[in-house]
């Protein structure tokens, strides 16, 4: 099977380290994979398989006008239209909203079916009405449409009069038992995500702030980059809490920082299916999240894997902090049963929903293609 897999960039997110991890994972199997990012190769953050073919466009630019953005969009849509007609796949695969209308007008006329994936709840974090609209025309002829989660699916369905398929992200299993804190003082609370509202990271701070004084033991630490660093820097800094909450940045070492936390919090105002918080439950960390719109509810069951709290409730997710933080044992055993998703969320077995839809929609394409011929002959 060839494939041709479409995601903006490899820079960091959950997106892309979804894409990494299925392309990888479709190599391994012996698999023609090419990967294609509409930015350079030089911030690349995930490894990829060597066999792995990367192809870098570097078509990323900033626009500043309606008529330079629309000169970009076409500059990107002929580069991926060359870069698809190189690798001749059986299949393209699109993950990103604004990048799927860009692969589905790609392909347009090249006989390939196009398969796009919606990364979070549409709906959530508005875009332009140019592109609502392209992606409404253009996912009806998508060969398939995918969500992460049947909330996120039925919305969709109800917006396009299509049927939408759900198939989660994957989740490699944890590496080993969770070794929190063990100097008998310092407990971590950590966080992962990009440094932008969505990810709300100001609700966590304050939330924290609230019971700072009441777990002196305590420490907050937000793994991640974005352009609100300035902004939560002086919202911990009116704190006083510049010795309590650590943002070191962008790591490789997610999984090891989550091996070493005593508590994870997932504090977005929405999401898609929560790539940190599946990897924290795969790890056995007790887990924290806001009930937020799509996500969080599919994995937690309250009170028996993690913990969920009203959505942006600031003054919740401090009281849910207040029991967590004292309750070692509640910890301990949210943790041991976080596990659990490492079996329903496999690679192994979310691959295999990918390659059974692959084979209906090759299938389909197939005798699409045959049926024209007929009809020419």
């Amino acid at each position: 099977m060839k494939l041709v897999l479409v995601v903006p960039s490899l820079g960091g997110g959950g997106a892309e380290r979804v894409m990494a991890t299925l392309a990888n994972a479709w190599a391994m199997r012996g698999n023609e994979v090419t990967l294609i990012t509409l930015t350079s190769a030089k911030d690349d953050r995930y490894p990829l398989d060597r066999t792995v073919w990367r192809m870098a466009l570097d078509v990323a630019r900033r626009s500043s006008n309606p008529v330079q953005a629309l000169g970009h969009n076409v500059m990107r849509i002929r580069a991926l239209r060359r870069a698809i007609k190189i690798a001749r796949p059986d299949a393209v695969i699109s993950f990103v909203a604004n990048t799927n209308a860009l692969a589905m007008m790609a392909a347009i006329g090249l006989r390939v079916p196009v398969i796009v994936t919606e990364r979070q709840f549409v709906g959530a974090e508005p875009s332009r009405r140019i592109w609502t609209v392209l992606r409404r025309l253009l996912y009806r002829r998508a060969a398939a449409v995918v969500a992460q989660t049947r909330r996120c699916a039925d919305e969709l369905e109800v917006r396009l009069g299509r049927n939408v398929k759900v198939i989660p992200n994957p989740v490699a299993p944890g590496c080993g038992d969770p070794a929190p804190s063990t100097d008998g003082r310092t407990r971590t609370l950590l966080a992962v995500g990009r440094l932008v509202p969505a990810k709300g990271f100001d609700l966590l701070i304050n939330a924290f702030a609230q019971v700072a004084g009441r777990h002196p033991e305590w420490r907050l630490e937000i793994l991640g980059e974005g352009h609100q660093r300035d902004a939560l820097t002086r919202t911990i800094a009116a704190h006083g809490l510049a010795t309590r909450i650590a943002m070191p940045g962008f790591s490789k070492e997610v999984r090891d920082a989550m091996r070493r936390a005593d508590l994870f919090v997932l504090s977005s105002r929405f999401e898609g299916l929560p790539n940190a918080l599946l990897e924290a439950m795969s790890e056995g960390v007790a887990c924290v999240s806001f009930d937020c719109t799509a996500g969080p509810r599919e994995l937690i069951q309250h009170g028996e894997n993690g913990w969920l709290v009203p959505a942006e409730d600031v003054d919740g997710l401090a009281a849910a902090f207040d029991t967590l933080m004292q309750d070692e044992t509640l910890r301990a055993r949210l943790g041991t049963r976080a596990r659990d998703v490492c079996k329903l969320y496999s690679v192994s077995e979310i691959l295999g929903q990918w390659n059974t839809l692959l084979a209906s929609v090759m299938a389909s394409s197939s005798a699409d293609r045959a049926s024209t011929a007929t009809e020419q002959a």
